[in-house]
């Protein structure tokens, strides 16, 4: 058993959990609500698992730059996964300070995600074309989550 990349793998989950044990103390919950939803939107259970396959795909990608002496390039691994996980801060925590719709804020923070995933397979894909393919999921996951923002935008007549 490899406990480098399980090490790895445990860093960007407790990446994912730590940065979101608090947001629920600090009143930054989704809601829960039966309102209709775009037809492609999974149920509410899927996305938590998503984002835990989605980060484990990143560990394993840090485990891989590490393993080929790149681990200044991991850091940016590192730093997508913070952006990532601190999605409730940036919606919630940002609509509650402004009283904008944190709607607009995931959209914006979407956009933020898929770019910045975007860049950083651009920056891994010389250094090692398998590791950066791993990040791309991040981006393919967060480009189909902005149709849902969207269409939950329109539901609320906010576009």
């Amino acid at each position: 058993m490899n406990w480098s990349l399980i090490a790895n793998i445990l860093l960007f989950y407790g990446i994912l959990i730590l940065v979101n044990v608090p947001a629920p103390l600090l009143g930054l919950e989704f809601e829960q609500d039966t309102k209709p939803r775009p037809w492609f939107q999974p149920p509410g259970f899927v996305i938590p698992i998503v984002w835990f396959v989605l980060f484990t795909l990143l560990g394993f990608a840090r485990f891989q730059l590490v393993q080929n002496g790149q681990s200044s390039a991991s850091w940016l691994l590192i730093g997508l996964a913070i952006l990532c996980a601190t999605y409730a801060y940036y919606t919630l925590g940002f609509a509650k300070l402004t009283g904008i719709s944190a709607l607009w804020f995931g959209l914006w923070g979407n956009l933020v995600v898929i770019v910045a995933a975007a860049l950083i397979v651009v920056r891994l894909w010389p250094l090692a074309n398998e590791t950066a393919l791993l990040v791309l999921p991040v981006a393919i996951w967060t480009s189909y989550a902005t149709p849902i923002v969207l269409g939950e935008m329109k539901q609320q007549a906010l576009i």
